[in-house]
């Protein structure tokens, strides 16, 4: 043997050094040439179950790191105090590749560890490697990894208790096989290619809102996954659209949530519509997070995205001229030759509708022909005429779940909650009969009867005493809840309004503020509505919003909800005024502005048309500042304000979104986050852009100028419409580009 050959400790058999690595021809075992990492550093996330099997996550941690590797390990990365959920989450986030062991602890359901590959699969995709550390008979491995390949540790423990050397030998080969695929130049690209389709993309995530579905065990609903299979599967491919239609609560998003899940092997982009946040209901915003989960999945799509010229000008094209650059072309493009058909799945269509319009159903009525047969896309929502109009003629696979099979769901649910309470009755079958039949077919219905049941606020002894249907069970609990109507008009219904109103879940202080409540007053009505309207924590504040989208259509319909009625209208006025003097405040005191009014109180204004409040935000660099930082993307009517000229156009005080962000380019990412909107603002009014042309007629113009934070000279391209970011970072001053 000779320097460019060694034995293989596996078989013996000659190795051969290829780059940094030795591998055997024979066995095909590799082991690292030295310790030192080839190229950048990779973070890591390992993922795992806290079991037996730490002591080898310990080891491939310990030499992964020692490889100059930085891996993300809870032990280590998670102290007291820390929100480890948010910390594991912005771990995976964070992450060029995640390492997931499989054990029988660590694929439990539910269990933390498979919310953690669902997060890692929805924004890493295929940079993903699955180790097996016990025998594949005890493990489950979940659906959503099953298209991808595992490096087989199950035996790891047996072979460390019989023979140390041959252990040794045998972890040293299997360690390369790990080292080999996290430092490949493949691995590289990829993570390199999704930060990159990232940062273009901007896309959003439904992790939470699929999480929070996932908490409560799915009854029944095999027949409606054995239906959209046999669609999927199915040999005629001309319906695109496989329509999943049914009442308010019926079951839809929590069905969604379970396919999105579990089904991971063929759903390959997800998208819960949220009607109480808009960039989850914004078409524009829906196309880019789904061009960026595909992209995840599909390397040839990978590819296509971004040899895309404009990847850095999107936002100026409108929904339907997205769906097509993003999604339709590229797509075609795609080798599409022998493929099995990829799900979309977009739960909760007609939540995306405002003002009777909905843009989302209208880009997915005309460009959803235009995809190629082996993208199918499943959607839910209520039947209503804004989506049954346009979606018609796309010859959707309609399924109601108004069936004999969604009953028997509900009845299996009902005969496992009241299980204790109907044992024993003879006349439980015909209790069961009766829930049905007053349930209208609605899973929720069942779910808050069975609660009122258990809660004693209703009895099996009085079925005289059962609601009708969904409405019946909101009345009877605003009834329990509010026997004093004058009480509930005076003390409840105008925190309510405000409730119901708000752009999503408000803040528990704005309703506390604006009453001059105590904290023991808030919590005495918090507590009144916690059943309908909970209350949780978000990012370390206290928010409060409705369980479900029903009990606002409900409440907000003088017809059923009768004395109970609430105007919403009126919650509007006045989260405008409390928004608007929080703003005031925040202008000239040291108050600073409340985020949920960053971000909404120009929607607030724009619903009172306030117009000409509208305008003095979109032209106040302190408010704008404040605005970007919420990560909200700009509304239409936001973006119509453009018209309205900025007083000073040489420091970029613009009404354009375009045109703010690029001076938000100017600012470092530290500084913004460190520094407070007023101070900012005060240094960038200093900033003075150059113009030049490069032609008489001014086609082809560009701008400049240097940032006050870090001296670069960032130079942008067009004066008329600025992109988000600067088309080139200089760190001297430019001349003709």
């Amino acid at each position: 043997m000779n320097d460019e050959s060694k034995p293989c400790p596996a078989c013996s058999g000659p190795m051969t050094r290829i780059g940094n690595f030795w591998f055997c021809g024979s066995c095909g075992q590799s082991i690292p040439l030295s310790s030192k990492t080839p190229g950048a550093p990779m973070r890591i996330f390992l993922s795992y179950g806290h079991d037996a099997n730490e002591e080898l996550v310990q080891r491939i941690r310990a030499d992964l790191t020692s490889r100059g590797h930085d891996v993300w390990f809870d032990r280590s990365q998670i102290h007291f105090g820390d929100d480890w959920r948010r910390a594991i989450t912005d771990g995976i986030v964070a992450s060029n590749r995640v390492l997931s062991f499989l054990s029988k602890h660590s694929t439990r359901d539910p269990g933390v560890c498979l919310d953690e590959l669902a997060i890692a699969i929805g924004v890493k995709g295929g940079n993903i490697q699955t180790i097996l550390v016990e025998s594949e008979t005890e493990v489950k491995a979940p659906p959503s990894i099953g298209h991808i390949q595992w490096l087989d540790m199950h035996d790891w423990r047996e072979r460390q208790a019989a023979d140390k050397t041959a252990w040794e030998n045998w972890y040293q080969a299997k360690l390369a096989e790990i080292v080999r695929v996290i430092e490949s130049e493949q691995s590289r690209k990829f993570a390199g290619e999704i930060e990159t389709l990232e940062e273009c993309l901007k896309p959003i995530s439904s992790d939470s809102r699929i999480a929070q579905l996932l908490q409560k065990p799915l009854v029944g609903r095999a027949w409606l996954f054995d239906a959209v299979e046999q669609w999927r599967t199915g040999p005629d491919r001309s319906s695109r659209l496989f329509w999943i239609s049914g009442a308010p609560g019926v079951g839809k998003s929590a069905f969604a949530a379970h396919l999105a899940h579990f089904g991971r092997d063929t759903v390959i982009a997800v998208q819960f519509v949220e009607y109480d946040k808009p960039d989850h209901r914004n078409a524009h915003r829906i196309v880019r997070t789904l061009a960026f989960q595909l992209a995840t999945r599909l390397p040839d799509y990978r590819k296509l995205l971004l040899a895309l010229p404009e990847m850095n000008d999107l936002d100026r094209k409108e929904p339907s001229d997205l769906f097509d650059y993003l999604l339709a072309n590229p797509l075609k493009l795609s080798i599409g030759g022998g493929r099995d058909r990829y799900l979309i799945v977009i739960d909760a269509l007609d939540e995306a509708g405002a003002d009777g319009r909905n843009e989302l159903v209208d880009m997915l009525a005309r460009n959803t022909p235009r995809l190629p047969e082996w993208i199918g896309i499943v959607v839910t929502c209520r039947p209503e005429s804004e989506v049954v109009g346009p979606l018609q003629g796309l010859n959707p696979h309609l399924l109601d779940t108004s069936t004999e099979s969604n009953r028997a769901d509900i009845r299996e649910y009902l005969l496992r909650e009241l299980a204790k309470q109907l044992a024993g009755r003879a006349d439980a079958e015909r209790l069961v009969r009766q829930i049905l039949d007053k349930s209208e077919g609605v899973f929720l219905y069942a779910e808050r009867f069975s609660n009122d049941i258990q809660q004693g606020h209703l009895s099996l002894d009085q079925p005289e005493q059962f609601p009708q249907g969904l409405g019946g069970v909101f009345f009877q609990y605003f009834q329990r809840q509010f026997p004093d109507l004058e009480k509930f008009r005076r003390d409840v219904r105008p925190a309510v309004r405000a409730i119901l109103a708000a752009y999503g879940p408000l803040p528990v202080k704005i309703l506390q503020s604006q009453f001059n409540w105590q904290d023991e007053e808030i919590r005495d009505f918090a507590r009144q509505l916690a059943a309908l309207f909970p209350v949780r924590s978000e990012a370390g504040v206290e928010i409060i919003g409705p369980y479900h989208k029903s009990i606002i259509d409900w409440l907000t319909d003088e017809a059923r909800a009768q004395a109970y009625f609430v105007c919403s209208t009126e919650g509007h006025r006045m989260l405008a005024d409390v928004g608007w003097a929080n703003y005031l405040e925040a202008k000239d005191g040291p108050e600073q502005l409340s985020p949920y009014f960053a971000a909404h109180l120009s929607a607030h204004l724009q619903f009172m048309q306030e117009d000409a409040r509208v305008i003095s935000l979109m032209n106040d660099l302190q408010f704008l500042i404040e605005r970007f930082r919420t990560g909200k993307e700009w509304t239409s009517f936001e973006k119509d304000f453009r018209k309205y000229p900025p007083e000073r156009v040489d420091f970029m005080i613009s009404t354009s979104p375009g045109s703010f962000r690029a001076l938000m380019a100017l600012v470092p990412d530290d500084i913004m986050a460190a520094m407070p909107a007023k101070q900012l603002a005060d240094i960038l009014r200093t900033v003075r852009w150059d113009f030049q042309a490069s032609s008489y007629s001014d086609d082809d113009m560009y701008c400049w100028a240097p940032s006050p934070f870090n001296g670069k000279y960032y130079v942008f391209a067009s004066t008329w419409d600025w992109p988000a970011k600067p088309d080139y970072v200089l760190d001297y001053r430019p001349e003709e580009i």
